[in-house]
């Protein structure tokens, strides 16, 4: 028997809204099928369009872009183009954070909750005209089992080679190993892409060479100029599939203009030359908005923590971790936030459900830092450590100037390396080359305790940049595994607050805040709706600009 599940559509719209929306997308889309020749006429005109525009967004981005293929990018800044470029059977919306069905029409799940079958919508085509049909979400799926980077962690022992079939034309069905609690929540990361366009250009590496700067997707951009490390356009498809939620306003471009410097980015906001910027200082952003700019007030599922290397060098043995952690002045690092962050307890945001309060975190304290130190073989310290950060993050680099100046009094030497994000990702792949210290905001790819604790904490995950200090212990191993697989919310709880107790036990990382959102947005900027969410707060399918 099966339980069956009906389209729910998310709360970001009003009712009279999403009629008026659902109303235009039915009649675009019987106009597509009918007119196909009116339809690329169309298109051919939109991409003609000029950098000038009214209805170009610019936002100034201090992150490049590494990839954009779907089964390796994991970052907010290919997420966001990824959901721009693509579309997945769900999307993510809404703060709290709803994952609502984007491909499917219908789905359906057996008691036990392994097998998941789903109907997709019967209208919808590649960039190039292609049908977007089951076997497409097949290949998809077994495409990112294969090449098993980035996002292929979030499905690491739930789904398998083969466990994806195509039922018809449109309709997928996918068999679990075991069930997992937050299943649904992370298919808005299976992108899915054209399997003959992949194919036609798959090399000897599954494709990932040419997806690097190309798309095969049906989402509502396409690519219009690509510059990596200046800027990357984005061009709106005038005929996508699911119509617009304002068809008036809605971006007729986008572009990703990378601007490192922070104080670079924030002129750009203030001359105008951009709409929206991000990793903004909290300072800045409260200056912004005396000025007019809207910075967000509503609490996100983040953290920012330093991660320490759990595997080579002084930070691999625990009692200089727990010296590091008992130095660390947690003060001086809120106060960087000037009242937009507040500290963290333990792994887990304090706006999720299963957060633990009474967790004995640590704080500073010099006395019990010496006396860590003193248990391991440096007990005078008289060593140095690299604290590497992403070049062009502010706040990064002030946290490191916090542990440089208090580990001094442990007579640790601390050196500052700014790198390029890309960089920095590429050397946490071998223990041997990631740094002793980094500062990373966390994974937000669902709003799960899964998110936080799979991707920061199992052993599969090291060597990701969600665990660049390759953590990994087989207790914790053992507890994450099995909250995975319990539906129950109650009992699944239980396994996460012993994890979040041995994750402090084990001391892999200094916690640090959960902070408000680094986005300043620009006056132009109408309809926000925004999601915490990797990648969701910078979901271009839903902004709008005033003329």
């Amino acid at each position: 028997m099966m339980d069956q599940f009906q389209f729910d559509f998310p709360n970001f719209m009003s009712r009279r809204q999403f009629f008026t929306w659902m109303a235009g997308l039915g009649g675009g889309i019987l106009l597509g099928n009918l007119l196909p020749a009116c339809r690329s006429k169309e298109t051919e005109q939109a991409s003609q369009a000029q950098p000038g525009e009214v209805r170009k967004l610019v936002i100034a981005t201090a992150v490049d872009l590494y990839t954009i293929d779907p089964a390796i990018g994991f970052d907010t800044a290919i997420a966001s183009t990824l959901k721009g470029l693509y579309d997945a059977l769900f999307r993510h919306v809404g703060n709290p954070p709803r994952t609502i069905p984007w491909l499917v029409d219908r789905y359906e799940t057996s008691k036990d909750a392994r097998v998941w079958t789903f109907k997709l919508f019967e209208n919808i085509t590649f960039h190039d005209g292609t049908p977007l049909t089951a076997e497409a979400v097949a290949y998809s799926a077994e495409r990112l089992l294969k090449i098993d980077k980035g996002p292929a962690s979030l499905f690491s022992g739930i789904l398998k080679p083969g466990s994806m079939k195509a039922i018809n034309r449109y309709t997928v069905r996918m068999t679990l190993i075991r069930p997992f609690g937050a299943f649904l929540d992370t298919l808005p990361w299976l992108f899915i892409v054209n399997p003959g366009l992949v194919s036609a250009h798959a090399g000897q590496d599954h494709g990932q060479t040419w997806l690097k700067d190309h798309e095969a997707g049906s989402g509502p951009f396409t690519i219009a100029e690509w510059k990596p490390g200046e800027k990357y356009v984005f061009q709106a498809k005038s005929d996508y599939w699911k119509g617009w939620p304002d068809k008036t306003h809605h971006l007729l471009r986008y572009e990703r203009r990378v601007i490192k410097e922070g104080a670079d980015r924030v002129k750009a906001l203030e001359t105008h030359e951009a709409d929206l910027a991000d990793w903004i200082l909290p300072g800045e952003q409260k200056r912004l908005e005396e000025k007019g700019f809207l910075i967000l007030k509503e609490p996100s599922i983040e953290t920012y923590e330093i991660k320490m290397n759990n595997k080579v060098g002084y930070t691999a043995n625990i009692h200089v971790r727990k010296a590091i952690a008992y130095a660390f002045d947690y003060e001086a690092l809120l106060q960087l936030w000037e009242g937009r962050a507040v500290l963290a307890d333990g792994p887990l945001p304090p706006g999720l459900g299963c957060a633990r309060k009474d967790l004995n975190m640590y704080q500073q304290n010099m006395e019990k830092a010496q006396a860590e130190l003193a248990r391991s073989p440096w007990p005078q310290g008289s060593f140095s450590l690299d604290y590497v950060y992403v070049a062009g993050l502010e706040e990064e680099r002030k946290t490191g100037e916090i542990i440089r100046d208090q580990l001094a009094r442990l007579k640790i030497k601390v050196h500052l390396i700014p790198m390029a994000w890309a960089d920095a990702v590429n050397s946490f792949k071998n223990p041997k080359t990631a740094p002793a210290l980094f500062p990373l905001y966390s994974s937000t790819a669902y709003a799960d305790p899964d998110n936080y604790f799979w991707s920061g904490y199992h052993s599969s995950q090291a060597g990701e940049w969600t665990n660049p200090g390759h953590y990994a212990s087989k207790a914790m191993d053992r507890l994450l595994e099995k909250a995975r697989t319990i539906l129950n919310a109650k009992e699944r709880k239980k396994f996460y607050c012993l994890a979040q107790k041995k994750a402090i036990e084990d001391a892999g990382t200094l916690f640090g805040i959960s902070a408000l959102d680094h986005h300043v947005f620009g006056k132009r900027i109408r309809d926000l709706a925004y999601c915490p969410v990797t990648g969701s707060d910078e979901d271009f399918y839903f902004l709008s600009l005033s003329e």
